[in-house]
């Protein structure tokens, strides 16, 4: 007879595989199990649609455009981000993009401090930069 039953489970966050723990406590007895999960290795691959992208400021429209595949699974937009790169290679002012493929961001009206350089992140992979060129 069991009184107690309990799985933890612990996932890769490259979509490759894991492991899950399942406990059993009986009356005066205990055991566990690991079971190993495995799955497709995968490979994202992010590409600019343009670099470098050039605007007008004080104007609209303005975006850049990202194109992201995946070998195993399909793309969730919202683990998706387009960022400014700084010098220092941090990331600010993140924006999840729009669309479904290329991903989007729109600058609206622009400002001379939005040029610069830009990345889209998925998850642990992130694109070669892009540059956001602002004329008059």
């Amino acid at each position: 007879v069991v009184s107690t039953q309990s799985t933890k489970a612990v996932v890769s966050t490259q979509s490759t595989g894991g492991s899950c723990v399942c406990t059993a406590n009986g009356v005066g007895t205990f055991d566990t199990a690991e079971i190993k999960i495995s799955g497709e290795e995968n490979d994202v691959t992010i590409t600019a649609v343009e670099n470098p992208v050039t605007c007008t400021i004080n104007k609209k429209p303005c975006a850049m455009s990202f194109n992201i595949e995946s070998l195993a699974g399909k793309i969730n937009r919202n683990d998706a981000r387009i960022c400014k790169l700084n010098d220092d290679g941090s990331l600010e002012d993140c924006t999840i993009p729009k669309g479904t493929g290329p991903y989007k961001r729109g600058f609206g009206k622009t400002k001379a401090s939005q040029a610069g350089q830009y990345v889209c992140t998925y998850g642990d992979y992130q694109s070669d930069p892009v540059t956001l060129e602002l004329g008059q």
